[in-house]
């Protein structure tokens, strides 16, 4: 099974539930490349999921849910060669609070939390304000002040949050790099900022884009890491390695 963002007009406008992944999407048709060795200096990767209607909805720019089992390709992938604690991800919903949040899983162990938070939550109402997120995905990184930080969000980017540019100040202000997935939306000019990175997911990009997009943040500071042959050629943006002794 090949997995692509695409419209899909089975699906009824407005928030569903989807049910959690329980095994992993077939790679059969997509090879992101070898993830490398853990990285010298422990790490967290924190994920946001925005679910709003523009998102999920008949029409909008992944109604189908395939950002998750993409989004679990990349993290299965990086788990196989994780042999410390030292690879740390979190799972982050637009929605908050939100009992789906999986809180910061290690990446060498078992990956069900992880797996069982890539859906939209039961009883998402769909908001379409990054504040919240944000401000959880925050804690978090104050609360792995040791580690290298990266934030990944994946999201149009259409928020209605009171004060967007108080959103983008507080972006640019996150302390590591800022990945901003956009879902076949244009970027906001407001995420103009030096650790801010954009990969625009486009309706005709192959199978994988966003696991490719994923994969480069998770493996930005891992040793020796390989990117896929297949995606390389994309126009995506650099993500470079946050401390001196980690290379990319």
């Amino acid at each position: 099974m090949s997995v692509h963002l695409q419209p899909a007009g089975l699906q009824s406008a407005g928030i569903l539930p989807e049910p959690a992944l329980s095994i992993a999407p077939n790679e059969s048709t997509i090879h992101l490349g070898w993830p490398g060795l853990d990285p010298i200096d422990p790490s967290l990767d924190v994920m946001v999921f925005d679910h709003s209607g523009s998102v999920t909805g008949v029409g909008g720019t992944d109604p189908i849910g395939n950002r998750f089992n993409e989004a679990a390709m990349a993290l299965q992938l990086v788990s196989r060669w994780s042999t410390t604690k030292r690879s740390k991800a979190a799972v982050v919903h637009f929605d908050q609070p939100s009992i789906a949040d999986s809180g910061v899983v290690p990446l060498n162990g078992r990956l069900g939390r992880l797996m069982s938070s890539l859906r939209v939550p039961l009883g998402a109402y769909g908001t379409s304000e990054l504040s919240p997120s944000l401000f959880t995905a925050e804690r978090l990184a104050a609360r792995y002040a040791d580690h290298v930080r990266r934030l990944t969000i994946f999201s149009d980017f259409a928020l209605t949050d009171a004060d967007p540019s108080a959103i983008f100040n507080r972006l640019a202000q996150f302390p590591g790099q800022v990945h901003a997935v956009v879902l076949r939306a244009a970027p906001p000019f407001d995420l103009a900022a030096d650790n801010i990175s954009i990969t625009r997911i486009s309706h005709d990009d192959p199978p994988g884009a966003l696991a490719a997009a994923l994969h480069r943040s998770l493996t930005a500071t891992r040793r020796g890491r390989r990117l896929s042959p297949q995606h390389e050629s994309r126009t995506y943006p650099s993500i470079p390695p946050l401390s001196p002794g980690n290379p990319a």
